[in-house]
């Protein structure tokens, strides 16, 4: 590292923790609150910042929230990129790790979760979510239809095609988030992860194992 760099890491480290710290705090926040409730005298308290650290990193609320939103596609785009790329990784394997990505509980926990559908629910930005969509759920769903063609091919599937297949998955996704925020107790991450696990069966039983017990979700007594 040269003397200009080490000059400038200083600067560039605390800037970074920042804006993370501001994110989480949003993220926090918005999980209690939603969209509506969410002020900024709320984000800045729970992250013990002053209000002008906002200004200084984000310039606005409607940048800080995109940039929270962002920042959780993005650690779901990671958890499933790698997967992707892993070159030691076989199709059924990388098409089981991808699909079953977004019920890690690091990403399906339910502050973040509570979190997207704040997104989802609120109207003024929904078309916020919808360009990130675009960016994110598709280059995912065509990771999806790749692997799944790869499948089809290889195992002589003549009923299963591959395209209809990929929007399967990205809505079982969101039914269980859905169902995750809605009764939490009931619906788990290794439930979701099961009911997927099914759906690659059914469909592609020359590389998928018999159906995974699926435990009966408790509602209370």
């Amino acid at each position: 590292m040269s003397a200009q760099q080490a000059q400038k890491q200083p600067r560039t480290a605390p800037k970074e923790v920042r804006q993370q710290q501001l994110i989480d705090a949003t993220i926090n926040v918005l999980a209690e609150k939603s969209i509506s409730g969410t002020t900024m005298a709320d984000v800045t308290g729970h992250a013990g910042l002053s209000m002008g650290i906002v200004s200084l990193h984000f310039k606005s609320k409607d940048n800080l929230l995109t940039s929270s939103l962002r920042h959780l596609a993005m650690e779901l785009r990671d958890a499933w990129l790698v997967i992707f790329r892993d070159p030691t990784l076989t199709v059924p394997q990388k098409l089981m790790g991808i699909a079953t990505a977004s019920f890690d509980p690091e990403i399906c926990s339910p502050k973040k979760i509570a979190v997207w559908f704040a997104f989802f629910g609120e109207a003024r930005y929904r078309k916020v979510y919808r360009e990130m969509a675009e960016e994110f759920d598709d280059e995912r769903s065509d990771a999806l239809e790749e692997l799944c063609t790869a499948l089809i091919e290889e195992g002589g599937y003549t009923d299963v095609r591959a395209e209809d297949l990929a929007t399967t998955m990205e809505c079982l996704c969101d039914g269980m988030w859905l169902n995750m925020i809605l009764y939490p107790e009931w619906i788990t991450p290794d439930y979701a992860e099961a009911q997927m696990t099914n759906l690659l069966v059914r469909h592609f039983p020359k590389h998928f194992d018999a159906p995974r017990h699926l435990p009966k979700p408790c509602g209370p007594t």
